[in-house]
C-alpha cells in the first residue's frame, strides 16, 4: 500500500504529465498550422491552441500549489523534494513554451500572406521541429531518468541555435527576392534576435515581480491579468 506522501507525489506527477502532453500537442498543432499539413481547418486549430493555452496556465498554478502543500503538510524526504522541485522548475518552463507557441501563432497570422514569409516558411518550420525535438528529449530524460537525453539536449542548444541561424541566412541568400529585400531580411533576423532576448529578460522580471507579490500578500497573480478579476489591480 502506498503511503500518503507517495500518493501526493503521484498526483503531482500525473498533473505534470498532463501538462507536458498538452505542451507537446501544442507544438504539433503549431507544426500543422505552419505546414498546412492537417485535415483540421486552420481556424479550428487556432481555437484548440488557444483553449490548450488556458489549460497549461491553470495546470502550472495547480502544480505549484500542490507542491507547496505537499512540502508543508507531508514533509517529503530529500529525494521526493528534489523530484518535486524539478517538476516545479520544468512546469514553469513548459508554461513559457506554451506562451511562445501563442506568440508564434500571432506573428504568423500577421505576416503569413507576405512574400517574405512564404519564402521563409520552410526554414521557420525546420527551426520549430528542431526545438520541438529538444523539448521532447528533455521530457524523456526526466520521465525515464535518462541522463544521456538530458546531456544531448544541453549540448545541442547552441548547436541548434547556430544551425537555425545558418539555415536562415542560407535561405535568405537563395530566396528569389531583390537584393534590397535580402538585406532587409538579414537585418530583421538580427533585430529579431535582439528583441527576443529583451523579451525574455522582461518575462523574467515579470516572474520576479509576481513572486514578490506572492511573498508579500500570499496571492498568486500569474495569468490573472488576462481577466477582469485581476487581484493585483490595487497595486497599480
Amino acid at each position: 500500500m502506498k503511503t500518503r506522501i507517495e500518493e501526493v507525489v503521484q498526483d503531482i506527477v500525473s498533473c505534470f504529465e498532463e501538462m507536458a502532453e498538452i505542451v507537446l500537442s501544442q507544438l504539433t498543432r503549431l507544426d500543422k498550422y505552419m505546414s498546412g499539413n492537417s485535415n483540421i481547418p486552420l481556424e479550428k486549430l487556432k481555437t484548440e491552441i488557444a483553449e490548450n493555452e488556458n489549460k497549461i496556465d491553470r495546470l502550472e498554478v495547480v502544480i505549484s500549489d500542490k507542491i507547496i502543500n505537499s512540502i508543508v503538510l507531508h514533509q517529503p524526504v530529500a529525494s521526493d523534494i528534489r523530484k518535486l522541485m524539478s517538476i516545479y522548475r520544468i512546469s514553469i518552463n513548459l508554461e513559457r513554451v506554451g506562451d511562445r507557441v501563442m506568440n508564434i501563432l500571432y506573428s504568423i497570422e500577421a505576416i503569413q500572406e507576405t512574400i517574405e514569409y512564404k519564402e521563409m516558411s520552410a526554414v521557420v518550420l525546420n527551426m520549430l521541429l528542431s526545438s520541438k525535438s529538444m523539448v521532447e528529449k528533455s521530457l524523456i530524460s526526466f520521465s525515464n531518468n535518462d541522463k544521456d537525453y538530458a546531456v544531448w539536449t544541453i549540448k545541442n542548444d547552441e548547436v541548434v541555435d547556430d544551425m537555425n541561424r545558418k539555415l536562415l541566412v542560407n535561405s535568405i541568400s537563395k530566396a528569389k527576392v531583390s537584393k534590397k529585400t535580402k538585406e532587409m531580411l538579414l537585418s530583421y533576423a538580427d533585430l529579431k534576435n535582439i528583441i527576443t532576448n529583451i523579451e525574455r529578460i522582461a518575462d523574467h522580471a515579470t516572474n520576479i515581480a509576481e513572486a514578490s507579490i506572492y511573498s508579500m500578500q500570499g496571492t498568486d497573480i500569474r495569468h490573472s491579468w488576462q481577466n477582469s478579476e485581476y487581484p493585483g489591480d490595487e497595486l497599480i
